[in-house]
């Protein structure tokens, strides 16, 4: 934990640089905020004109400050904002909040001004938050040290949960919505410019808050992509969710790599599957915050994603059904004892297959109504229950025996309203104390349940720490070709992490007369080596379905020719020739990411690959069991598991290979920075790696 950040929101004493008393400028608000909104510190004017402010003194320089301060706030001109800073240091302050703008935000001349303030914040000593931000609060301590409408609210709910944000008023935004649907926020952090402190920061601290059970992130973009993936994984170790509203994420700019691997990771890919491993929820409305919050309000996780649906619409139960089964949750049958126990409850009329429609006839008798919620709830099959609230005249009266029995069930429980929260309140406020989440709308019910179950699932998993197995020690790689390896090591290395590849034949270039010693089966492969063709196919350096050695030499000649003609500086080693290999195509990359790390890409090849982009990505390394997850979640997975009579692929061997790659990749991620194999070939004998092309750097 980032203990330091103790003092920045629990200070005991503040001063505001820059102090107005006009509560309309940023130097003003935080100061009558302070002194008016029950901050209990000590608070410190500083501005050379005036001599005080209402009553309170008022002081020339953050120098002349009778005693050292926990905290500075500072609203100066930005060019004032460097030599503040060493003032803040020399003074001992530890901490600052810059809301001073006119930086790197407004082009070269506040970059270079944010330089100096870079070099001020090194040498004083001082964290900050900001520049260029809308300041922090801490309702818990009353301390509000920031300005706009967020600043001049008085009467914030509070709550367990804290909101970080790269964009300030947007923040109030969310804070507004989420205090109007019952939401409170204890902290709320505008991280700005970043120049000191970051948001990887304030997330670090608030998963070991003890008080906070949800974090809230606003983010546009962040530097460092391991240390948000490790902090994904403290989310899941401590059990606390970090909801991420991540934005920005459309492809900006070419990519360097021209390849297969690279167009089908685009930027956010690499955010999204950080978010995918970790404990990490990503949402795409404020709704989905809203929802993230209640429904993990209680401590109860589900044990597995099978859900029962208790309803008294047959119209609201197919459309939970639908929405349950887009979000990979599996509505169970209910064991033989669970429908004993409803058959006297409920009418002839009535459906006990999941979901349970109750019909409207019960909708009227609570205590019936009641016993068969109880019914469902405890049936050992069911691992959370949705359920449309009851309608009826005594809805109070069953919300509070309903209040009991969800406290007594380590089930979640999750209420889909009939009504609306107007019609609803008066009996709602006695179901979410008991911890029991209440939604406005069937698809939003379905998400917190969906939300909930992948948290667990992943805290669970976390919980057995099961590290990636290897599957082979780490392996020398052989020397480097200028500008990358070539094909054929480009195999040696795959060969080297055990990785299959066809039966090939090399010719080096001037011994062209040794093709006809060529013993492989036809038909065979015909492919130039060289350092400087990559991509061998636009040069004309590929030729498939070779049928006799005649047709070898033939297409030798033409080949010679194409390739001389499409890049004549061309280093040529040789030639390549290989037994073709049958079998489903794909392609297998590994891409190093200086932020996040090494990636491993696996998608459905051939000539759809780029267009349909059927991929699935993970993090390197990973074992075998990982692997087979990986490749199960492809949308053509059933084509590798046998389709329209064509036997079934080696998934094992498949598995096993893209666990290699991911080894390979990890292993040596100071020397390489792209694998591509494409195609894998994949059959019912296992895989072979028909091409590869392996970059260094």
């Amino acid at each position: 934990m980032i203990l330091h950040l103790n003092t920045l929101f629990n200070p005991q004493s503040v001063a505001i640089v820059g102090a107005t008393q006009d509560t309309r400028r940023a130097g003003g608000q935080p100061l009558y905020s302070l002194t008016h909104q029950g901050y209990t510190g000590q608070v410190f004017a500083v501005n050379p004109r005036y001599t005080e402010i209402e009553g309170r003194a008022c002081y020339a320089s953050v120098d002349a400050l009778p005693q050292r301060c926990d905290l500075a706030v500072i609203a100066v001109p930005a060019a004032e904002v460097p030599n503040t800073l060493e003032a803040c240091g020399r003074r001992g302050i530890s901490h600052a909040v810059i809301l001073s703008a006119g930086f790197r935000e407004i082009g070269e001349r506040g970059a270079a001004l944010e330089a100096c303030l870079q070099t001020a914040l090194e040498s004083s000593g001082v964290r900050a938050v900001g520049p260029n931000c809308v300041g922090m609060m801490n309702l818990r301590s009353r301390v509000f040290a920031g300005f706009g409408a967020a600043f001049r609210k008085t009467d914030w709910r509070g709550g367990p949960v804290a909101m970080i944000s790269q964009s300030g008023g947007f923040a109030y935004s969310i804070m507004t919505y989420c205090e109007e649907a019952g939401i409170g926020f204890d902290h709320m952090v505008s991280t700005g410019n970043e120049s000191s402190l970051n948001t990887l920061d304030f997330i670090e601290y608030f998963l070991e808050d003890e008080q906070t059970q949800l974090i809230a992130v606003y983010m546009e973009g962040i530097h460092d992509g391991r240390r948000l993936r490790a902090l994904g994984r403290r989310a899941l170790e401590t059990g606390k969710p970090i909801a991420v509203w991540k934005v920005g994420n459309t492809r900006a700019g070419s990519r360097a790599a021209v390849s297969h691997t690279a167009n089908l990771t685009e930027d956010y890919d690499y955010y999204r599957d950080a978010f995918r491993e970790g404990g990490f929820l990503q949402i795409r409305e404020i709704y989905d915050l809203i929802d993230a919050a209640r429904v993990f309000r209680s401590r109860k996780r589900p044990r597995g994603n099978h859900v029962a649906i208790v309803t008294t619409s047959g119209g609201a139960g197919v459309l939970l059904a639908d929405a349950c089964e887009h979000a990979n949750l599996i509505l169970p049958e209910m064991t033989a004892p669970t429908l004993a126990a409803l058959k006297p409850l409920l009418p002839d009329f009535a459906s006990t297959a999941n979901p349970i429609d109750v019909t409207a006839a019960i909708a009227q008798k609570e205590p019936e109504f009641s016993a068969a919620t109880q019914a469902v709830l405890d049936d050992p099959n069911v691992d959370m229950l949705i359920l449309r609230s009851y309608p009826g005249r005594d809805a109070p009266l069953w919300a509070h025996n309903f209040a009991a029995a969800a406290s007594a069930s380590d089930k979640p429980i999750l209420i889909s309203l009939t009504g609306t929260l107007r019609e609803s309140s008066a009996w709602l406020p006695t179901l979410e104390a008991a911890g029991v989440p209440c939604f406005e709308a069937p698809s939003r019910v379905v998400y917190a349940a969906a939300a909930l179950h992948e948290f667990a699932r992943k805290c669970e998993r976390t919980a057995r720490h099961v590290e990636a197995s290897r599957v082979i020690a780490k392996q020398a790689l052989p020397l480097d070709m200028p500008g990358g390896f070539d094909e054929l090591q480009g195999k040696a290395c795959l060969e080297a992490y055990g990785i299959a590849t066809p039966k090939r034949m090399f010719v080096a270039a001037g011994e062209e007369g040794t093709l006809q010693a060529c013993g492989l089966k036809f038909p065979v492969v015909l492919k130039v080596v060289s350092p400087d063709l990559p991509h061998k196919t636009d040069a004309g350096g590929v030729r498939i379905g070779i049928t006799s050695k005649d047709e070898l030499g033939q297409a030798l000649v033409k080949m010679k020719q194409s390739v001389v003609a499409y890049r004549p500086d061309a280093r040529i080693r040789g030639w390549l020739i290989e037994e073709m290999a049958q079998g489903v195509e794909l392609i297998v990359g590994a891409l190093n990411n200086p932020s996040f790390g090494p990636l491993v890409v696996v998608g459905m090849g051939g000539v759809y690959a780029e267009l349909f982009k059927d991929v699935a990505r993970r993090y390197a390394p990973f074992g075998v069991t990982a692997a087979h997850e990986l490749v199960l979640s492809l949308k053509g997975a059933q084509i590798l598991q046998g389709y329209r009579g064509k036997p079934a692929c080696d998934i094992d061997a498949l598995a096993d290979a893209v666990s290699r790659v991911s080894w390979l990749i990890a292993d040596h991620i100071n020397r390489l920075r792209e694998i591509e194999i494409n195609p894998l070939i994949a059959s019912d004998k296992g895989v072979i790696a028909v091409d590869a092309v392996i970059s260094s750097g």
